[in-house]
C-alpha cells in the first residue's frame, strides 16, 4: 500500500510537468556517470599478469558536454550541433608488491547529429581532442608515476527522454580511442622517458568504452 501511495504521488507531481509544451531548444547541457572498460594496450602497468590485466580494465567514468544547436526548417527534426566534450575515467588494481590507479581525461570539440521528437532524442557525435594519461602507481610502497598526453578521436550515441520541456534523463555509448608512441616514468627520484612501448609489450593501441547515464539540461 505505501508503495502505491507514493507512486500516486509521484505521479500526481509529476503530472503537471509533463503537461508543459515540449519547445525545441537551443543548447544542451549534459551530465553524465557510469561503468567504463579499459580496451587495447595497457600502458607502463606495474604487472603484467594476465589476471591482473583483466582486473584493471573496468573501472568508471564521468563527462560533461555542451552542444549548440544550428538552426534550420523548423518542420524538420533533425538539428546539426557544434560542441564541447569532457571526459574522465578511472581504473585501478593492486596487489602486495604494487598497485596501478590509471587516469585519464580527455576533451574535445563535437560536431553532432540531433533527431529532436517530442519526448524522445537521439544523437551521434564525434570528434578528435586532447586526453592526458596518468598511472599513479607504487611499488614496494614507493611512488611511481607514468604519464602522456597525446591526441585521441571519440565516437557516441545518445537517446534521452524529456521530463519536462528543460529537463531530461539520458543515456550515452561513448568510445574514445589513442595511440601510444612514448610515455614518461617518474620512480625512486628518477625519471626517464620510455620510446616505442610496443616492443616491450606495454603500449600501442588503447582505447576506453563507457557506457553512461545522467541528466540533460535543454537551454
Amino acid at each position: 500500500m505505501r508503495i502505491v501511495l507514493i507512486t500516486m504521488f509521484l505521479w500526481i507531481v509529476t503530472l503537471p510537468l509533463l503537461a508543459q509544451e515540449i519547445s525545441t531548444p537551443s543548447s544542451l547541457l549534459t551530465f553524465h556517470m557510469g561503468p567504463s572498460w579499459y580496451l587495447g594496450k595497457q600502458i607502463g602497468i606495474t604487472n603484467n599478469t594476465a589476471h591482473y590485466r583483466d582486473d584493471l580494465r573496468s573501472g568508471i567514468a564521468w563527462e560533461a558536454s555542451y552542444h549548440y544547436l544550428l538552426k534550420t526548417n523548423s518542420s524538420s527534426s533533425y538539428k546539426f550541433s557544434p560542441g564541447l566534450t569532457y571526459q574522465g575515467s578511472q581504473y585501478k588494481n593492486s596487489n602486495e608488491e604494487s598497485s596501478d590507479k590509471i587516469l585519464m581525461h580527455y576533451i574535445a570539440p563535437q560536431i553532432g547529429l540531433f533527431i529532436i521528437k517530442k519526448r524522445f532524442n537521439f544523437s551521434l557525435s564525434t570528434g578528435l581532442g586532447w586526453q592526458a594519461y596518468t598511472d599513479k602507481s607504487t611499488v614496494f610502497n614507493k611512488p611511481r608515476k607514468v604519464s602522456m598526453n597525446k591526441l585521441a578521436y571519440n565516437l557516441s550515441a545518445s537517446g534521452e527522454f524529456l521530463i519536462c520541456s528543460h529537463f531530461g534523463v539520458s543515456a550515452k555509448i561513448n568510445w574514445i580511442a589513442s595511440d601510444s608512441e612514448s610515455y614518461s616514468v617518474k620512480y625512486h627520484g628518477k625519471k626517464w622517458d620510455v620510446n616505442m612501448p610496443e616492443k616491450s609489450g606495454g603500449g600501442g593501441f588503447f582505447s576506453q568504452l563507457s557506457a553512461l547515464i545522467g541528466f540533460r539540461f535543454h537551454l
